[in-house]
C-alpha cells in the first residue's frame, strides 16, 4: 500500500523518523550558528517543536488528514524559536492539504507540501531568501514537478532532498550574513534532517517497534502523584478538536474570536485557533464538562483530552523541562511578560515592573504555549510581551494572537538589554496603551546595547577576523571586534557604541567572570568614559560574559 500512497499510521512512523534523524544532528544543526558564540538552538527548537506535534498525535488510528491535523496543533502550541514556529506553519499548511483525507497519493502530498509553504511565507510579513523557507519552496517546486502517474512517496521524498540539498548549499549567495560566517542556513539543515528521515522510513530502515516508542516520548501518566488523599488545585488541562455542523450553527458567520472569549470565561490558558470547519482549543478548567457543553453548541467532537494537571505539574516538577506560572488573583489594568537570561537579570526585570519572566538560561526559548500561560497567569486587560531575544519574536506573535480575554501588544525586543530598557521606561501612569508601548519603543530606539562573548570558532565577519578563543563584542547583527581578553572586548565595545555621549552604562555580568576581571572593566570604563554614571548588575548568564546597556 505504502509504495503508492500514505495513510495516517504511515505518516505516524514517518514523523517518528524525521524526529528521530532530528535528534540525531540537533547539535550539529546548532552549530551552524552566524555568531561563532555557543548560543545556537535551531536544532533543539525544531526537536522541541516536532516532539510536541508527536505529543498531540499520541497513538491516533486515524486516517492522514485527522493525524495531521493532530500534529499541526500540537506544534502550532509547542512552537519554539523562529525555526519552530515556520516549521509548524509548514505543517499547518500540509494538514489543511490533508483536511478529511484518509490516505493521500503523491499528488495529493504535493499539493499539501506547497499549501505549506504558502503557510510558511504567509507567517512572515518580510520572508527572507537564504533561509529554511528558500530550501523548502525549491525543493517542493522541485519535486511537484517531476511527479507523474507512476511517482512514489519515496521517489517525491528522494526529489524533495535533492533540490533541497542544493538549495541549502546556495544559502549563502542569498543571505550575505551567512556568506560572511561561512556557514549554511540552520534552519535549512533542520528541515533536511527531518526529510531525510521520513526517506529513512519510506525505504524500510528503521524498525517499527523503535519508531512507536520515539514518537510518542512520553509514558503514560504517573497516577500515583494523585492519591485518595489529594486535593484538585490546578484543575484540568482540557483540549478538544471540534468540528462546526451546519445543523447546529452558521458556520460563515461563526466568529473564532468571540468563541475564545467565552472560552476564557470558562477557564484561562484558553488558545483557539480555526483551520477550515475544525477549531482547535486548549483550556484550564476546574469543571472540564463545562467547556465541552459550550464547545459542543456549535457541532460535534473528534478528539478530545482531559488531563489531570496536579499530575502533570508533579512530573513536570521532577522534569523541570517547562516554567509553571501561579494566576494572579486580582485582575489588573496592565501586566508585563518579558522572556531574560541568568537569575539575576531575571530579577532585575521583576524589580521593574515585569509580572511573569521566563529565564531562557534554564528553559530555553519558551514555546507560544508557554508564553499563551505565561501571559493568562498575569491576569490584566492588557499584557505587554518582550520577547527579549530575535529567535523567540515569532513565537511571541504568535502567542499575542492566540490570547484571549486580553490585549498584548508585543515589544519587539531583541536582546536583553533592550529588554532591560524598555521595562526602564514602563510607565503606566497615562492608561493608554498606546502610549505606554510607544514610550518603551522609544526608549529602545534611543539606547545602544551588545555583548561579550567567547569564540569557538574562526570566523570573519563584518571585516573583523576573529580566532577561537577570543572574546567577540557583537550588537545587534554585528560583530564589532575581537579581542584577547573580556575587559579589552567591553571597553572596545562601549567605545564602538559611543559611550563618551552615554549618560549610563549598565553592565550585567555573566557567571563565568570574576571578581578580577570585573574590577579591571570597571577601572576601564572609569578611565575611558568619567562622564557615565557605570552600574554593575550580577545578571549570572553563561554565555554572555557582559551584557552592556547604554542609555
Amino acid at each position: 500500500m505504502y509504495e503508492r500512497t500514505i495513510d495516517g499510521h504511515m505518516l505516524r512512523e514517518m514523523l517518528a523518523g524525521g524526529l528521530a534523524n532530528l535528534k540525531a544532528n540537533a547539535d550539529e544543526i546548532n552549530d551552524l550558528n552566524v555568531f561563532p558564540i555557543p548560543d545556537g538552538d535551531t536544532g533543539d527548537n525544531m526537536v522541541s517543536t516536532l516532539s510536541g506535534g508527536l505529543r498531540a498525535v499520541g497513538d491516533c488510528d486515524g486516517g492522514i488528514g485527522e493525524v495531521a491535523e493532530r500534529l499541526s496543533g500540537g506544534m502550532v502550541l509547542g512552537a519554539r524559536g523562529n525555526s519552530g514556529v515556520i516549521l509548524s506553519q509548514m505543517f499547518a499548511g500540509i494538514a489543511c492539504g490533508l483536511s478529511g483525507k484518509v490516505y493521500a497519493d503523491v499528488g495529493a502530498l504535493g499539493a499539501a507540501f506547497a499549501r505549506g509553504v504558502e503557510y510558511s511565507y504567509a507567517s512572515l510579513s518580510d520572508p527572507v531568501e537564504g533561509t529554511i523557507l528558500t530550501v523548502m519552496r525549491r525543493a517542493t517546486e522541485y519535486a511537484n514537478g517531476r511527479i507523474t502517474e507512476n511517482s512514489t512517496p519515496a521517489g517525491y521524498i528522494s526529489d524533495y532532498l535533492e533540490e533541497g540539498g542544493r538549495a541549502l548549499e546556495d544559502t549563502p549567495s542569498l543571505l550575505p550574513v551567512l556568506k560572511e560566517a561561512g556557514t549554511v542556513d540552520s534552519g535549512g539543515a533542520g528541515l533536511l534532517a527531518l526529510m531525510h528521515g521520513f526517506a529513512d522510513v519510506l525505504a524500510g530502515r528503521r524498525p517499527a517497534e523503535d519508531r512507536g516508542a520515539e514518537a510518542t516520548e512520553r509514558s503514560a501518566p504517573d497516577i500515583s502523584l494523585f492519591t485518595e488523599d489529594s486535593g484538585l488545585t490546578l484543575g484540568y488541562c482540557t483540549e478538544f478538536l471540534l468540528r462546526l455542523t451546519n445543523n447546529k450553527t452558521d458556520i460563515s458567520s461563526f466568529s473564532i474570536e468571540d468563541f475564545r472569549s467565552r472560552l476564557s470565561g470558562i477557564g484561562n490558558s484558553v488558545v483557539a485557533f480555526r483551520t477550515g470547519t475544525i477549531v482547535k482549543a486548549h483550556v484550564h478548567v476546574m469543571q472540564p464538562w463545562r467547556a465541552l457543553e459550550f464547545a459542543q453548541r456549535y457541532g460535534e467532537f473528534l478528539t478530545v483530552k482531559i488531563e489531570n494537571m496536579n499530575i502533570q505539574h508533579s512530573e513536570r516538577e521532577e522534569r523541570r523541562a517547562e516554567p509553571s506560572f501561579r494566576r494572579r488573583g486580582v485582575r489588573k489594568p496592565y501586566g508585563v511578560v518579558a522572556v531574560a537570561c541568568g537569575e539575576g537579570m531575571c530579577r532585575v526585570f521583576e524589580e521593574l515592573g515585569a509580572d511573569v519572566v521566563i529565564d531562557e538560561e534554564k528553559y530555553g526559548n519558551p514555546s507560544v504555549e508557554t508564553l499563551v500561560k505565561a501571559v493568562e497567569a498575569v491576569n490584566a486587560e492588557n499584557v505587554f510581551l518582550l520577547p527579549d531575544n530575535a529567535n523567540v519574536l515569532m513565537g511571541a506573535q504568535e502567542a499575542a494572537s492566540m490570547c484571549g480575554g486580553c490585549k498584548v501588544t508585543v515589544i519587539p525586543t531583541r536582546d536583553c538589554g533592550s529588554g532591560y530598557v524598555a521595562l526602564t521606561a514602563l510607565d503606566c501612569g497615562s492608561g493608554d496603551d498606546g502610549e505606554i508601548a510607544a514610550a518603551m519603543d522609544e526608549a529602545v530606539e534611543a539606547a545602544s546595547c551588545g555583548a561579550v562573548a567567547r569564540a569557538v570558532r574562526d570566523a570573519d565577519m563584518n571585516g573583523v577576523s576573529v580566532s577561537a578563543g577570543q572574546y567577540i563584542a557583537v550588537s545587534g547583527k554585528n560583530i564589532l571586534l575581537a579581542a584577547d581578553n573580556k575587559a579589552d572586548a567591553a571597553a572596545g565595545l562601549v567605545r564602538s557604541l559611543h559611550g563618551e555621549r552615554r549618560d549610563f552604562i549598565v553592565v550585567f555580568c555573566g557567571s563565568g567572570v570574576s571578581k578580577e576581571e570585573r574590577a579591571e572593566c570597571r577601572e576601564r570604563f572609569a578611565a575611558e568614559f568619567p562622564s557615565a554614571e557605570y552600574y554593575e548588575v550580577e545578571g549570572g548568564q553563561s554565555t554572555y560574559d557582559f551584557i552592556i546597556v547604554l542609555q
